[in-house]
């Protein structure tokens, strides 16, 4: 299976050699097979700039599952692949499918990381909630990686911003300043999806804010409440009037803004 969204013809020879150079591939394993059977190696990352869809989706989820199981820890593999799968979101040669999964995944583990306990006990259910060391300091180097993307006009790519707002949202601890971030991009965002994202990322981050808690929510309660640039002219009656609707960005975000406010509002 072929894709003909944005893949190119493979990671360059340089990133491959950091591939191998920068990971350290004794982490990244297969959690239910032991070594060395399960262990994996650098051309695991570089199936994620196949050109052939399948292979790349396969490579995926296989660095999905390494790195985070079933979504409840942060395994060691994590941090070591972790600049990669960034690397992988912000190249156009990645398929756009696989770097909106990769934003997924990255959002699964810092949610992870958010929940692990510092301290011995499982959580409920018996199972443990655990990052190791490096995490955190790997999930802020992430973060900043990914700032510039929520910017980035290129058309078609609307699905990887609304992706990185998802995975932003997670970055609790810096909830004010993405919450101004998020609410100047709003602004400018062309797409609906993306815009969406974005009011939903507030909400998220909302209870975590301490001087931007109070105008984020009632940036979300004015959404609620406002239709955006309303119903599209027909282009025959009055075309100045369709082109000026078109130039506006003003998107109906209520539905969202709804959910993200019940968001915003509840108890941490």
């Amino acid at each position: 299976m072929k894709d003909t969204e944005g893949a190119g013809g493979g990671a360059s020879g340089e990133l491959t050699a950091r591939f191998a150079a920068e990971v350290d591939w004794t982490k990244v394993v297969d959690l239910c097979i032991p070594l060395p059977d399960g262990q994996y190696g650098p051309d695991l990352l570089e199936r994620l700039w196949s050109p052939d869809l399948r292979t790349a989706d396969e490579a995926h989820a296989t660095l999905h599952f390494a790195c985070c199981g079933d979504g409840s820890s942060v395994s060691p593999a994590a941090p070591e692949v972790l600049p990669f799968l960034v690397e992988a979101v912000r190249d156009p040669a990645v398929a756009v499918m696989v770097r909106t999964q990769i934003l997924e995944t990255l959002a699964v583990l810092a949610r992870a990381g958010n929940d692990a306990r510092t301290g011995p006990g499982p959580r409920l259910g018996g199972r443990w909630r655990t990052a190791p060391a490096a995490w955190p300091a790997a999930w802020e180097r992430a973060v900043d990686a990914l700032l510039p993307f929520l910017a980035d006009d290129v058309e078609g790519d609307e699905g990887v911003r609304g992706g990185v707002a998802a995975a932003l949202a997670r970055a609790t601890h810096r909830a004010d300043d993405l919450i101004g971030r998020f609410l100047a991009r709003f602004e400018d965002e062309p797409h609906l999806s993306a815009a969406e994202q974005l009011v939903l990322a507030v909400g998220e981050l909302a209870p975590h804010a301490v001087g931007r808690r109070e105008a984020a929510v009632g940036w979300l309660r004015q959404r609620t409440a406002d239709a955006g640039k309303g119903e599209e002219p027909d282009m025959d009656d009055d075309t100045d009037a369709w082109l000026a609707w078109m130039e506006q960005h003003g998107h109906d975000v209520r539905p969202a803004a709804v959910v993200a406010l019940r968001r915003a509002l509840r108890p941490l």
